[in-house]
């Protein structure tokens, strides 16, 4: 069986490949591997959660990102990550509200 790591890598690989679906597969088979892995709040989680975030916007799936960032930030404050990630995070979610919104009116 492949480590967090490993599968991430994998999906990295796909996703510059163009390999979009294949990609937002290994990175959420990732997330659970190190889910199983880590603790619920390590700091550990934060680049698997970044990326099956970043995958799934980018396959339009702005529900499935706005749990994970939501996750994401939610961890980050937790741990004290920087403020540089705590903003980006909050950018992301605050687009993906806003287009909700606009897609919603």
């Amino acid at each position: 069986m492949k480590t967090a790591t490993e599968l991430q890598q994998l999906a990295d690989i796909c996703e510059e490949r163009g390999d979009y679906a294949k990609a937002a597969r290994l990175h959420g088979k990732a997330l659970i591997a190190a889910e199983r892995t880590y603790e619920a709040d390590s700091s550990e989680l934060v680049s698997f959660l970044y990326n099956s975030g970043m995958i799934s916007l980018a396959l339009d799936d702005s529900e499935k990102a706005s749990i994970l960032f939501a996750r994401l930030l939610q961890l980050l404050e937790s741990v004290g990550g920087s403020s540089n990630d705590i903003e980006e995070v909050h950018q992301l979610i605050f687009a993906l509200e806003k287009n909700t919104l606009a897609a919603n009116a």
